[in-house]
């Protein structure tokens, strides 16, 4: 290659550089939808004592009807799940529905819907910076299989009001666990 032509390639590689630091830049930068879902995944709770809200994690947690699945009181971790039906009438209509219309046309068609999920959730703790409190952090996610067996989505729950119910009746637990009630 001569040197004229790399010398018209330097500012191309330099524009390549930028926009790459410039896109490794935006996905280290938090938006606020980010920092929104942060928000409300994640809860101080005045005590010191990891143990007690660990504690009172698995019990909200049970009582929502989650199976514990894995402890780890050293790491501040519990983790569970539940089995829930996933059939939405409206799915499953709108797939026959299709299924008519194009047998009817002439064609095949083979219709799929949403039949089961699991509803998994971690709940993690740890001191916080001043070490007067912990903090936690929950996160709800989503795993549906359709009805051919297949996984047809895996998601973050993001809906607020599950967190919000979640945290309203931890702080509760921590209250009696506190108090000893």
């Amino acid at each position: 290659m001569s040197r004229p032509a790399l010398w018209l390639l330097v500012p191309l590689a330099l524009v390549a550089c930028r926009n790459d630091v410039q896109q490794q830049t935006a996905a280290l930068t938090l938006s606020s939808e980010n920092l929104a879902q942060r928000q409300a995944q994640m809860r101080r709770f005045e005590t010191r004592n990891e143990t007690t809200v660990l504690s009172a994690s698995a019990a909200v947690l049970q009582d929502l009807g989650f199976t514990i699945e894995e402890t780890a009181a050293a790491s501040g971790l519990v983790a569970g799940s539940k089995d829930r039906d996933a059939v939405e009438a409206a799915q499953v209509s709108g797939q026959v529905f299709f299924a008519i219309l194009v047998t009817a046309m002439g064609g095949t068609s083979d219709p799929v819907w949403d039949n089961t999920q699991k509803i998994r959730v971690s709940v993690l703790t740890r001191p916080s910076s001043d070490r007067a409190a912990t903090v936690t952090r929950v996160a709800f996610q989503r795993l549906v299989w359709n009805s051919k067996n297949q996984v047809s989505k895996v998601e973050t729950i993001e809906d607020p009001a599950i967190y919000q119910q979640f945290f309203d009746k931890l702080a509760q637990a921590v209250f009696l666990e506190a108090h000893q009630l």
